[in-house]
């Protein structure tokens, strides 16, 4: 009888001990409200939780030398032209509520192209140059977006988000500081309003994470000058695009990720007073985009490269991105 009164209390005292391993082995770790706000793009919800917000900056660079033509071969722009396209967007989010944010963003355009034309004047039998020189400046559009997520990624190993964003012609539409033919202010707005919405989904295999995404962009008739010549504003309607992206990364940590993105985008063309114009082509191009994002504490970088693989009727220059972010 002692004999069985032993066993049972050894028995009691390793289900209490496996009870209690079980229960915290199913604790989460609780993180305080400054913790929270230095999680990382591999740690952190898709979207911001509720009143957080965050501001950044992003800046694009390309070069206009190489371009592809209709035909998908890449050809170097005729008569010396050279030219260059920067953005600067801000951006800022807020977390409505654990799985709705908001952004507003707006961005600062710079264009310049510079050409160099040489003819022959056969009446005189001379050669004659004309040196083209146009820039712009200046505030661009402006974009409203928000975004929702379907299936939180905290309740399953994928994460499925959807989103809308509307772009807001507040960029100048027209060319502006005409001087001559050659040398005037290029526009920095699109001049209509489109509407663009889509879905994300993501899923995180440490150290690997895996992102799929599709969206379709609608543009709405609006009207702009094409040319300085033209005496009135004519209406358009530019062709609706439709865009896919799958992603690789690889998380050196949660600190650091190495990013890989391919991307696909076709462009219908557009339409001039409800006419197609053969000056307005659809376009359509492949591209592969590695970059890097790291983070300091609250402030989060990144760089990236696009590099166009294959296209039609659209630029075949690299683009540069650069990125920085800080939630308050």
């Amino acid at each position: 009888m002692q004999y069985l009164k032993h066993i049972s209390k050894y028995i009691l005292i390793l289900t209490n001990t496996f009870i209690t391993f079980i229960c915290y082995g199913q604790v989460e770790k609780q993180l305080t409200p400054s913790e929270i706000k230095q999680q990382t793009i591999v740690t952190e919800p898709v979207t911001l939780r509720k009143g957080f917000f965050r501001a950044g900056t992003m800046a694009n660079y390309r070069v206009a030398d190489k371009y592809f033509t209709a035909d998908g071969l890449r050809e170097y722009y005729t008569s010396n032209i050279w030219g260059t396209n920067s953005s600067f967007a801000f951006m800022f989010q807020y977390g409505i509520s654990d799985r709705l944010e908001i952004e507003l963003s707006t961005e600062y355009m710079d264009s310049r192209q510079e050409s160099q034309i040489t003819e022959v004047v056969a009446f005189t039998n001379t050669t004659r140059t004309t040196l083209i020189n146009r820039k712009g400046s200046g505030i661009g559009d402006s974009y409203l977006k928000a975004r929702f997520q379907i299936i939180p990624e905290e309740r399953y190993r994928i994460s499925l988000t959807g989103f809308a964003k509307l772009a807001i012609p507040t960029g100048e539409k027209n060319p502006t500081g005409i001087r001559s033919a050659e040398q005037y202010d290029l526009p920095v707005g699109s001049g209509t309003y489109a509407l663009t919405g889509g879905l994300l989904a993501r899923s995180i295999l440490y150290p690997y994470s895996f992102t799929l995404s599709f969206n379709y962009s609608y543009s709405f008739t609006g009207s702009k000058k094409f040319d300085i010549t033209d005496i009135s504003e004519l209406k358009f309607r530019p062709g609706n695009v439709l865009e896919a992206t799958a992603g690789v990364n690889l998380h050196l940590n949660e600190w650091i990720v190495f990013s890989n993105e391919f991307n696909y985008q076709y462009k219908n063309k557009d339409t001039i007073n409800g006419h197609y114009s053969r000056f307005l082509p659809f376009s359509q191009i492949a591209s592969y985009e590695p970059g890097l994002v790291f983070q300091v504490k609250r402030f989060r970088f990144g760089e990236s490269v696009t590099i166009p693989l294959k296209g039609k009727n659209t630029p075949a220059d690299p683009l540069y991105t650069g990125m920085i972010q800080y939630v308050f």
